[in-house]
């Protein structure tokens, strides 16, 4: 579920429009285009899945709080993103140099962070649709590119959003979403990896909490 946003992590200066897009992509698929060559395919379907769960939020907005539509975004990152890849690959090489102690917390808060960093952004869907184009292999790890894009409903050059998608234990599932060339996954490991270098991993740790506090009381 962007990540290519902008956090303020200890000054890191963030790009919010992007921020609110990737958060549209999670809440906005309500098309399929008739040129969806990979309509029937696995990797396809769960773009599509994710689309069609994503649109019940979206349509039961006036009669839900914001609590429960981000339980509900909640639900639909853990279980069509493979979380533990996504937060993995984020710290890079960190990984491996943190405690027990920290790799537990990290994990714990990652998913909190995310949630929160994109769920308060969705509220802001404005009518966008999001078009399945094909599905082409990727990498030499088996993973599939469905690519899509984002038509504004008050037209103008769409935007071009690929997911990737990769085979784990028996089904597909997103481990990165690229937005106009820009990787969430790359992005999201470059800012951390600029919070440890200042701050150490208990540094990243206590950035990560503060976010999700300051979100939390603002949504309240």
């Amino acid at each position: 579920m962007k990540l290519f946003y902008v956090l303020s992590l200890g000054g890191i200066v963030g790009r919010r429009q992007t921020v609110a897009l990737v958060a549209l992509l999670m809440f906005s698929l309500s098309s399929f285009g008739a040129s969806a060559s990979a309509a029937d395919d696995q990797a396809g379907d769960v773009v599509q899945s994710l689309g069609e769960r994503a649109i019940s939020v979206l349509g039961k907005k006036e009669g839900s709080t914001f609590v429960e539509r981000e339980a509900a975004f909640r639900n639909i990152l853990v279980e069509g993103f493979h979380i533990q890849t996504i937060s993995r690959f984020v710290l890079g090489r960190h990984w491996k140099t943190a405690t027990k102690y920290q790799r537990e917390a990290y994990s714990d808060i990652f998913v909190d962070f995310i949630v929160r960093v994109y769920a308060s952004r969705f509220d802001s869907y404005n009518g966008q649709t999001f078009e399945i184009l094909k599905t082409v292999k990727a990498g030499t790890e088996g993973d599939m590119l469905v690519r899509t894009r984002i038509l504004r409903p008050s037209g103008g050059t769409p935007v071009g959003v690929d997911f990737r998608v990769r085979m784990i234990r028996g089904g597909y599932r997103v481990v990165d979403i690229n937005v106009g060339g820009i990787s969430m996954l790359h992005t999201h490991r470059v800012e951390f990896a600029s919070v440890i270098k200042r701050k150490g991993m208990d540094g990243l740790l206590e950035e990560l909490r503060a976010q999700v506090e300051a979100r939390g009381s603002a949504a309240e």
